[in-house]
């Protein structure tokens, strides 16, 4: 036994910082097995408007994501490229067609549960026709989902589940306005027993709480209502809020509450407030320890090269509109 726990940790001291193929897939199936909760997020994997074509990174992404085997994928947002009035509902089908065999198909496959928020490209508020489509894609697949449903009436805006002990909300942040009865069902959830008895609490949805890069550093880009709304996540016990958008990765805190801003695997990386140059394409593994759930941590991994991301490579902290983003120093 011994022998075996010292191998593990010498190749995983050897693994550390190196350019990984495939995750090493046959090391992390037998080097963690049963002891981590692993969670791999996506987001913002659209091209332009209309576009019913991936960037190559988003099949790339999928293909390292397969050999890591997580126990959940979660996509942040905008799975399509709508929001914009002059698309027509067949555009719009045929951009779901699209995402349904590039990006769905590859991920059944896997047979891992899925679970996504809502995007300002999939379902922007004032644009009725994209929520239309989306509405229609998942209530059309959504027993193809693998989810533990806790709440599905207002599916796929809004919704709970759980996994592995952990409570889970996907809730409809495509815009920067958060409806009042969404703020309504959301606390009604985090108040219910099982969420009560759950080991952590993830929220995932678009748009974040704190602008980080440049082109996205006013109002309309982020959630409105930043004390509020941090006040409300604390106040409700959110462990983690994870959110796209912003197209670049950088893993904050304030206080209590861990913020997880995902980079895009998509068309349209962006540069980091105060920042020369542009961001990497991202995917995170988000690693929940099975005897510290709340002592998660995140291996951030550029598709294609599939080289893991530092956190020291990252600003101590950015300074936005709204508030600071203080970045994380595990």
């Amino acid at each position: 036994m011994k022998l075996a726990v010292a191998f593990v940790l010498t190749i995983g001291l050897f693994l550390i910082g190196r350019p990984i193929t495939e995750y090493q897939a046959t090391f992390v199936k037998e080097a963690i097995k049963n002891k981590f909760f692993k969670i791999a997020v996506i987001s913002d994997l659209n091209s332009g408007y209309g576009s019913t074509v991936y960037h190559p990174d988003v099949a790339a992404a999928l293909k390292a994501i397969d050999s890591i085997k997580p126990d959940l994928i979660l996509c942040a947002g905008d799975m399509v490229a709508g929001q914009k009035a002059s698309l027509t509902e067949q555009n719009l089908t045929d951009m779901w067609q699209s995402f349904g065999a590039n990006v769905f198909s590859p991920i059944k496959a896997m047979k891992v549960p899925f679970a996504f928020t809502v995007g300002n490209h999939d379902a922007s508020a004032n644009f009725k026709k994209d929520r239309a489509a989306t509405q229609k894609f998942w209530n059309d697949h959504q027993e193809e989902l693998g989810l533990n449903f806790i709440d599905k009436e207002n599916f796929p805006f809004y919704y709970s589940y759980t996994k592995n002990d952990v409570f889970f909300i996907s809730w409809d942040a495509a815009s920067s306005t958060i409806q009042a009865e969404v703020y309504k069902w959301m606390e009604k959830q985090l108040s219910s027993e099982k969420a009560k008895k759950a080991k952590l609490r993830i929220l995932l949805g678009h748009l974040p709480i704190y602008a980080i890069v440049d082109s996205k550093n006013k109002p309309g880009e982020v959630l409105a209502s930043t004390k509020e709304t941090v006040d409300f996540f604390k106040r409700n016990n959110v462990n983690l809020y994870v959110s796209g958008h912003q197209h670049a990765y950088y893993p904050a805190r304030d206080g209590s509450l861990r913020l997880l801003n995902t980079g895009c695997i998509g068309e349209g990386p962006r540069k980091l407030i105060g920042d020369s140059t542009l961001a990497t394409r991202a995917y995170t593994i988000i690693e929940i320890p099975i005897k510290s759930y709340k002592d998660f941590t995140y291996r951030t991994f550029i598709p294609n090269k599939n080289i893991e991301m530092k956190l020291s490579e990252l600003p101590d902290s950015i300074i936005g509109f709204n508030g600071i983003s203080k970045r994380e120093r595990n």
